[in-house]
């Protein structure tokens, strides 16, 4: 009988895109403790720092929507 591997439940970061188990919840996404530890740790001038910026910004286009769906209920 082969041993089956079941993949652990968790979440998808949104910085990322894997499938992580602990981080932190901003607008209902999760950001991994790797990537929160790494957008910390990044220099403004680094080229890192504009790729976190890009992925964060889609957590504004979230809020916008949610508010959207409230003020027009």
């Amino acid at each position: 009988m082969a041993m089956q591997m079941h993949p652990q439940a968790g979440e998808t970061c949104m910085i990322c895109g894997q499938v992580k188990q602990t981080g932190i919840h901003i607008c209902n996404q999760l950001i991994c403790d790797s990537c929160q530890k790494k957008i910390v740790e990044t220099d403004v001038t680094d080229w890192k720092y504009r790729h976190y910026v890009n992925k964060l910004s889609r957590l504004q286009l979230k809020v916008t929507e949610q508010s959207e769906q409230t003020n027009n209920g």
